[in-house]
């Protein structure tokens, strides 16, 4: 099956404007780097949305960000200048994009911040350790604001349609999970990879993406993660984890549930490019993510038929067409339309959480990599 959704998605976003009055959905970005221009990009040619503000850490750096990504939006010289300003320029929600281990503070900062119904997107990790996370949740409930951990993944509709068919049973009941993750970092990666263990290394920027697949395995409100064994490699120097390869249990929660307990065999590492495979296998088939797997455009469902024969069904989604003005730095990136649309839809509906990438599947993300990493005796690190 080829099914279209980027189609679907923008006669949604228009659709739900018109709703609100015509008003489009307003941004303001935190960052002035990669991720933030990708950002800045994707929402640029997303109807119903715009960047209204960007916040950098100097103001001739948001000045120069702002005129070539956003150049209608108000630039700000250091995040406190936007965090003082009780408009926001119209702000709806803020997106962070900084550095790793300015991420609690700074979505702390705007949870503080007066304005109503303030919605924050913030980049994974949210924070370096389940403490960190579980006390911006309890702020984030304290004053009723809608705080998202940016698992953009989970808002592609592959992931969304994977999610639907393990609802279903397609597969029957999930007995195992494997998967790998890695790209060659000596070719390039964020500069929050190397130098601090406590806020670095590959777990935190793309191991979550592989335990993230293990969690919609076996979802939290299901099932309990009771065993995690990890080894890897740490770099010499800094001793930041760039390869990982851990091995987990889970159990069902339920007294007395039929269903079998599962486990999971995951791969990340930053020293080699990898295949970038996710499979979910099942007592009744299996469902594979193809290449790329953090960024899924196709799934593969097999069917067992008998113990000889089986089916094959493959679901395609196109990603939103680019209009050619951005060179993503990261691929697939037009694709943060997803969870842009995901916040926007969330916030008019006064929800806390997004449906695609719970609290409790975020905590119980970050509490597994805090294990895996303790586990690997990285220094700065918590269970």
């Amino acid at each position: 099956k080829k099914l279209s959704c980027s189609a679907v998605l923008r006669l949604r976003t228009m659709a739900s404007a018109v709703l609100k009055g015509g008003q489009p959905f307003k941004w303001a970005v935190i960052s002035a780097g990669k991720m933030a221009a990708d950002f800045t990009a994707a929402i640029r040619q997303l109807p119903g949305h715009e960047v209204v503000a960007i916040s950098a850490r100097s103001e001739q750096s948001a000045i120069d960000f702002a005129q070539k990504h956003a150049p209608d939006a108000k630039a700000y010289g250091g995040y406190s200048s936007l965090m003082a300003d009780s408009s926001l320029n119209g702000a709806d929600a803020i997106y962070v994009a900084t550095q790793p281990d300015t991420h609690a503070e700074l979505v702390h900062g705007f949870l503080e911040h007066s304005k109503d119904n303030l919605a924050v997107l913030c980049e994974k990790p949210l924070a370096p350790n389940v403490e960190q996370v579980e006390g911006i949740y309890q702020s984030a409930r304290e004053r009723n604001r809608l705080v998202v951990e940016g698992m953009w993944t989970r808002c592609f509709p592959a992931t969304v349609k994977a999610r639907e068919l393990i609802a279903a049973g397609k597969i029957g009941d999930v007995v195992a999970v494997n998967g790998d993750f890695g790209y060659t970092i000596a070719n390039g990666a964020p500069a929050a990879v190397r130098g601090d263990p406590a806020t670095g290394g590959m777990t935190l920027d793309i191991g979550i993406y592989m335990i993230e697949k293990a969690l919609l395995s076996y979802p939290v409100s299901d099932y309990s993660m009771t065993d995690c064994q990890a080894t890897g490699v740490l770099g010499k120097e800094d001793g930041v984890d760039l390869s990982v390869s851990s091995s987990m249990t889970f159990v069902p929660n339920a007294e007395g549930s039929t269903a079998p307990s599962g486990v999971a065999s995951l791969f990340w590492t930053g020293l080699c490019d990898t295949q970038e495979v996710a499979t979910i296998m099942g007592t009744k088939g299996q469902i594979v993510f193809q290449r790329p797997a953090h960024t899924p455009t196709t799934l593969t469902l097999t069917s067992q038929v008998s113990r000889t024969e089986t089916e094959h069904e493959t679901f395609h989604f196109d990603l939103p067409e680019e209009d050619g003005s951005h060179e993503f730095f990261y691929p697939g990136s037009i694709a943060l339309q997803y969870e842009a649309e995901a916040v926007r839809l969330a916030v008019l509906e006064g929800a806390e959480e997004l449906p695609h990438w719970t609290h409790a599947e975020s905590i119980a993300c970050h509490r597994i990599m805090g294990q895996v990493r303790q586990q690997l005796g990285v220094a700065g690190t918590s269970p």
